[in-house]
């Protein structure tokens, strides 16, 4: 899931337009800006106080920061100096990039709009962002259709748990890459916010919005429409896929993990969509799941997964889908063993193997073409 997750938003243009910079460079600031920690509980101060953060962190960028317009575009935003917002993402056009800032100079054009005419942002703003969203590629179209209600839920826990932590940190002050933090996150929560309801009504047309032709229960399991099409999948061929899952959780994500639905499985699910996207008709479709190591846990019933991490099982719905899709999963009798669990522990119709490494071999020697959907 963490993998798509990036390859989705890399490939839109919010990623760079709010981005920090990079980890192999060392930050040249060590300014502190006052920012009392009492903010954190008065929204209205909050929201008050964010544009003078954004021009003292503006004011302190590097030189080569300020000729970053991908990063200064989100702090002229948030300090409200609408002007240079415009001129920052016209300088990432001249460059050729026609995506990245569309949603935001639309956004400053609407506001500056609205100080001559009160009351008229929502309808400049669809004017001027419908006039360049139409002149995008379909496959940009595509890439813009990517953002929907999930992503922007996302945005919000996000620059909420990091205001949370700020302010338990009780601190008056933040540093310079704090403060870039907070308005990194705050920034794009804001806008797209405000935005979304205006965008989706074009952003979400049904030709351009992924695709989930088989399994529905995984939102990362979409397949994007693809146009003009050169190498197609044969639907008279017989496709026999082989998946291995060990992990429960990507390392250091334990705890966020038993809330939400595993990856790997979640990973078994997209590839099957990519197959019947393509044209790859069910009957024509062989899928074996083999689990052990961790993610055994993942197929525990309710009542053990509940017992073990105090949440319901949020897997059993989309195992159930793949399970009724015909997925055959099968855990390894090994590590049913050495983690000292039974049968009856998982959830129904799951088969068992003496091991997880029989069950890759026959497979393979059957002509099953092995994917590798370990968690990292």
């Amino acid at each position: 899931m963490r993998k798509l997750l990036l390859v989705i938003l890399s490939i839109t243009s919010i990623t760079t337009l709010f981005a920090q910079p990079k980890a192999e460079e060392p930050s040249i600031h060590d300014h502190k800006y006052y920012f009392p920690s009492s903010l954190y509980d008065d929204s209205v101060s909050f929201n008050k106080a964010i544009p003078s953060l954004a021009e003292k962190v503006i004011a302190d960028f590097s030189e080569k920061e300020k000729k970053n317009f991908e990063k200064s575009a989100g702090y002229y935003f948030l300090a409200e100096d609408y002007n240079k917002v415009i001129a920052s993402v016209d300088s990432l056009e001249k460059k050729g990039d026609k995506l990245s800032g569309m949603e935001l100079k639309s956004y400053a054009i609407a506001k500056m709009k609205e100080k001559d005419k009160p009351g008229s942002f929502e309808q400049a703003f669809k004017q001027d962002y419908s006039a360049a969203y139409n002149q995008l590629t379909f496959r940009k179209k595509v890439s813009v259709a990517l953002f929907d209600s999930s992503v922007i839920n996302d945005f919000q826990k996000g620059y909420k748990e990091l205001k949370d932590k700020f302010e338990k940190n009780k601190s008056d002050s933040l540093s310079y890459e704090d403060a870039g933090s907070l308005l990194d996150n705050l920034s794009v929560y804001l806008l797209f916010k405000k935005i979304y309801p205006l965008m989706s009504p074009l952003t979400q047309d049904k030709n351009y919005v992924q695709m989930f032709p088989a399994i529905k229960g995984y939102k990362w399991a979409g397949v994007v429409p693809v146009q003009n099409i050169d190498d197609k999948l044969d639907p008279k061929m017989q496709y026999k896929l082989l998946m291995e899952l060990t992990g429960f959780a990507p390392k250091g994500q334990e705890s966020t993990a038993q809330k939400e639905i595993n990856g790997g499985i979640g990973e078994v699910a997209r590839k099957i969509n990519l197959h019947v996207a393509g044209g790859v008709p069910k009957e024509k479709m062989d899928v074996v799941v083999i689990v052990h190591a961790g993610a055994l846990f993942a197929l525990l019933n309710n009542e053990k997964y509940k017992q073990k991490y105090q949440v319901d099982n949020p897997n059993i719905a989309l195992i159930k889908e793949l399970q009724d899709f015909g997925a055959k999963f099968i855990v390894c009798g090994q590590a049913m063993t050495f983690l000292r669990l039974e049968k009856e522990d998982l959830v129904p119709g799951i088969k068992e193997a003496i091991s997880a490494q029989t069950v890759l071999s026959m497979y393979e020697l059957k002509g099953y073409k092995f994917y590798d959907v370990t968690l990292d």
